[in-house]
């Protein structure tokens, strides 16, 4: 997105550039000196377009999913403790007031290999293939 420097010092309320704003033909504070080329723009990444539009929601996402990543490490290591005193002691559930567990014995399992199915079989892959439609979400990575 592009900013306009000037509104931007000015704290106006709209800081778009006029040049690239879809309301320019209708705003009564467009600028006079729309020109693409104009040196007052700056190019607004979209980090700071999010920081700009939702800052609370940014840094309260953020936090929170930072303090999931640490709890799912802690959860993993427990279980793996847990785990390994149920198989120790022969206990195969219990339950408390607010949990219940489950000691899952090893199995194995048989998958399709879609992959090599697909390089062998193309006509069967494709027969078999499904499409299905998948709802927007936002997908977020603790670095």
């Amino acid at each position: 997105m592009m900013k306009c420097k000037i509104t931007m010092e000015e704290n106006r309320e709209c800081q778009n550039c006029c040049f690239f704003c879809d309301k320019k033909d209708t705003c009564e504070d467009v600028c006079g000196e729309m020109e693409e080329k104009c040196e007052e723009q700056i190019e607004e990444t979209d980090l700071q377009v999010i920081q700009s539009a939702v800052p609370d929601v940014l840094k309260a996402i953020t936090d929170i999913t930072v303090q999931k990543k640490k709890l799912d490490e802690q959860e993993k290591v427990m279980k793996k403790k847990l785990q390994e005193a149920m198989e120790t002691y022969g206990v195969k559930s219990f339950e408390t007031p607010e949990v219940k567990f489950l000691y899952v014995a090893p199995t194995t399992r048989t998958t399709i290999d879609s992959k090599k199915l697909k390089a062998d079989h193309p006509d069967i892959a494709e027969a078999y293939s499904k499409t299905s439609n998948v709802s927007a979400s936002v997908r977020i990575t603790v670095k």
